[in-house]
């Protein structure tokens, strides 16, 4: 354990591999020995410079490894010893200021002037070690940390965060619960992860949303416990929901990003007195026309999402531990460190992975 090897992007779609010592841990830090970091679509708009991220940083927000030193303190903290398995919430928080004590992102402390968030971090601020795309991982005091069994695959533990986000936005958010009936619009990893909480909180019928080129997600969100996947090629998702179902939603999950007519589609389908969740990211011109009329005939409440919290952290875990769904399928690509921008690239293409994640010793 000589040095750690990272992750730096320095431009748009430029990451530079790069090695540095070791920092020294304190009384209150640790270190990470990264085994896996997942991969969303903010790293791919990080990477293809469509975001305000500052660089450089090294990327990475969804890491899950082992300690590997950690101060007596931060024991003492964190309940946590040597060798044992966590995941790491991307969001630093000191506790102490308006913004973290309301539970919301973004800390005002002055020590976190350059910024809150892992893998939106400068190399040159501190031990440097601020993303999951690197061997190694600076545990900050105010690190939030998850534990994870170890018995658990190091595919199913990269599936922590966006596990949680479909926690928040099917649980939390939208109330899903036995009997209620949920449409999600898109199978990607969101889709999906919101097929997972909102099977693991009883409700159903569950239907999936997707395109023709979508058919090997539309089949595993069945594996993972829709009940319809439908293909809306060449019909509105609006109509073809309820006639699958034989009834409008209560629910309805707007995961597709980019698209603007999904946003008018759940309103339509969502039945009377419904929840919208719109958790698919539109871009930064993202004003979809929203059909308030309609909203406001059918009494629907309309959320929007952003990411999890600590709570869905710790269900997602769970769900992950229970051994219940067959995450390995959807945990499908890993890539070591040093084919990160594949990694990227592949999510990139038309032929994309289900999910993918970075190995670092792989």
């Amino acid at each position: 354990m000589d040095g750690a090897r990272y992750i730096v992007q320095t431009g748009p779609e430029a990451y530079e591999l790069r090695e540095r010592p070791l920092p020294g841990i304190g009384a209150d830090d640790a270190l990470l020995a990264v085994e896996a970091c997942g991969i969303c679509g903010t790293d791919i708009e990080v990477f293809e410079g469509r975001s305000a991220a500052r660089l450089p940083l090294v990327p990475g927000h969804e890491p899950v490894g082992r300690v590997v030193a950690i101060g007596a303190a931060a024991r003492a903290r964190w309940r946590l010893a040597e060798g044992d398995r966590v995941a790491v919430h991307s969001t630093l928080t000191c506790g102490r200021c308006r913004t973290c004590r309301a539970g919301l992102r973004g800390c005002t402390a002055p020590e976190f002037a350059d910024g809150t968030i892992y893998g939106f971090r400068s190399p040159d601020v501190g031990p440097g070690l601020w993303g999951g795309f690197a061997t190694h991982l600076y545990l900050a005091p105010e690190a939030i940390l998850v534990p994870v069994s170890g018995s658990v695959s190091v595919a199913a533990a990269s599936l922590f965060n966006v596990l949680a986000n479909g926690v928040d936005w099917a649980l939390d958010l939208g109330g899903a619960r036995y009997g209620t009936s949920v449409a999600i619009l898109g199978p990607g990893p969101r889709g999906l992860a919101s097929v997972i909480a909102a099977s693991a909180a009883g409700a159903g019928p569950i239907a999936v949303t997707g395109l023709a080129a979508d058919r090997e997600r539309l089949d595993l969100a069945l594996e993972l416990g829709a009940d319809h996947a439908i293909d809306v090629t060449d019909e509105s998702a609006a109509e073809a929901v309820p006639r699958v179902l034989g009834e409008a939603p209560d629910i309805v999950i707007d995961t597709t990003p980019g698209s603007l007519a999904s946003v008018t589609d759940a309103v339509r389908m969502a039945g009377r007195k419904g929840t919208v969740v719109l958790a698919g990211l539109k871009g930064a011109d993202g004003l979809a026309p929203f059909p308030v009329d309609l909203a406001c005939a059918k009494s629907l409440t309309v959320k929007g999402a952003v990411s999890r919290s600590l709570r869905s952290m710790e269900q997602a875990v769970a769900l992950i531990e229970s051994g219940r769904w067959p995450l390995e399928r959807f945990a499908s690509h890993a890539y070591p460190l040093e084919r990160a921008e594949d990694a990227l690239r592949a999510l990139m293409s038309d032929e994309k992975p289900v999910h993918a994640r970075i190995e670092p010793s792989a």
